[in-house]
């Protein structure tokens, strides 16, 4: 066998190496992307689930305050009309302040 076969065979032998050690990296980058797009498709459909609940939520409680704060509202309201009507009774039946002679 001459040397110029055993060139030829280290030739394709290295060329086979290269793409082989080019191949499993190439294989594990594309698993990766498959495996983040799985992922995210997932992930996209329960986040949606939770903006949903997280709307519900919102709404539920924007309902909630405004009720609470009506009724707060209401009962200042009506407390305020108690106590000017309150001191409105009270200037009717003070005595009027004596008046001073006049010279």
């Amino acid at each position: 066998m001459s040397l110029e076969f055993w060139r030829n065979l280290s030739v394709v032998w290295i060329s086979i190496h290269i793409f082989l050690l080019c191949l499993i990296p190439l294989a594990i980058a594309f698993l990766a992307v498959q495996g983040m797009r799985w992922v995210l498709g997932g992930a996209q459909s329960g986040l949606e689930n939770l903006q949903n609940a997280s709307s519900k939520a919102r709404s539920k409680t924007e309902e909630t305050a405004a009720q609470v704060t009506s009724a707060v509202i209401q009962a200042q309201s009506k407390a305020e009309r108690s106590q000017a009507t309150l001191r409105q009774l009270l200037r009717r039946t003070e005595p009027a302040p004596p008046s001073s002679p006049k010279k």
